[in-house]
């Protein structure tokens, strides 16, 4: 009789294992059947132009991409892919967010193309809200897009925090998602005002290739597989960002120092090889330029090599000047920070 019940007690257990073990597979199953979302937000529209510094304007162009975006995010799995807006229209960003919030977005990304008031800037940057979790996605998601627009040979201009006035996100659309609670990012694709990066705004091709490495970014985001099977991001782990304990202010105040110390002088080619010298607590450093006429010109931007700083340990880098085949008397530097504040170094005299 004992071992009867024993038996009986056994195969009710057994069954019980095989009841949950069908119910974690269908709850598995349940959550991966749920599809991601994504929001495509061109930005700008109807009577908001955007930058106009071309004769086309932004918003012709973060449509153009935007579409494009959308086309090679639905060739994955489990995504589901909407944008704010298909027609030239005007939208607030409140209601941006809120069709973002309607379709329950599991990410939207604002796009746009970047302008600077002196048209010296060049590279793609991302902006992302300034607190919690929501900091952290933006960030790694930002990761993604960076990475894409380095392929293309874009110059990494970082991620980015900008506060308001009143203690909160500057931009519009990233306080509008967080106060949605949904995860975010403007993507400033390149600026259109500089030669470094008008091939990219002047090309369709390249055009195009926004949108589809756009897309890829969000797919490694998300982990997506596509839907022939030939790509597959499911075991692709993107950076992961701690949670930040406060708000994430941006850098408000330039480099703290630039030093510049003449190595050699070439007088007969005309060449300078100086130490440069930048230190900034708050913010990488970013670009330097030089000028020879005591600032009244200045060459154009270059990047700061940050890898060959970081080796020499103290924050230098090694440049050569071209002085040219005229007469030059002094030499000065300027350096730039991740929010473009710049700092002059000291006046190097050439004898």
């Amino acid at each position: 009789m004992k071992n009867i019940l024993k038996k009986i007690t056994c195969f009710i257990l057994a069954v019980i294992l095989m009841i949950s073990c069908f119910a974690i597979v269908d709850n598995t199953q349940a959550k991966a059947a749920k599809p991601i979302v994504i929001v495509i937000d061109p930005g700008h529209g109807g009577s908001n132009l955007g930058t106009n510094y071309l004769p086309i304007p932004e918003k012709t162009y973060t449509m153009t991409v935007a579409l494009y975006m959308k086309e090679q995010l639905e060739k994955y799995q489990n995504v589901q892919v909407y944008l704010t807006h298909t027609q030239d229209i005007d939208m607030s960003l409140e209601e941006r967010a809120e069709f973002a919030a309607n379709v329950q977005a599991d990410f939207l990304l604002s796009l746009h193309f970047n302008m600077s008031i002196s048209h010296i800037l060049y590279g793609s940057e991302i902006w992302v809200p300034s607190t919690g979790q929501l900091y952290s996605q933006g960030v790694s998601m930002g990761n993604e897009l960076l990475m894409q627009f380095g392929e293309m040979g874009l110059f990494n201009r970082g991620i980015k925090t900008r506060i308001g006035s009143k203690d909160t996100d500057y931009y519009g659309i990233l306080r509008n998602c967080s106060i949605r609670n949904i995860p975010s990012v403007i993507v400033e694709h390149c600026h259109v005002d500089n030669i470094n990066d008008a091939a990219y705004i002047q090309s369709p091709e390249k055009l195009k290739e926004f949108g589809v490495r756009d897309a890829e970014a969000v797919a490694r985001y998300f982990g997506l597989v596509s839907k022939d099977g030939q790509t597959d991001y499911s075991s692709y782990a993107p950076l992961a960002v701690p949670v930040p304990a406060s708000r994430v202010y941006n850098d408000a105040t330039p480099p703290a120092f630039v030093t510049a110390n003449l190595v050699n002088y070439d007088k007969t080619g005309k060449y300078a090889t100086v130490e440069l010298t930048a230190v900034d607590g708050e913010s990488p450093i970013q670009y330097y330029c030089f000028s020879y006429d005591n600032g009244v010109t200045w060459s154009p931007l270059q990047p700061w090599d940050a890898k060959q700083s970081m080796i020499s340990g103290n924050n230098s880098m090694t440049v050569t000047v071209n002085m040219g085949y005229s007469q030059k008397e002094s030499l000065i530097f300027k350096v730039y920070n991740l929010y473009d504040l710049n700092t002059v170094s000291n006046t190097l005299l050439l004898n």
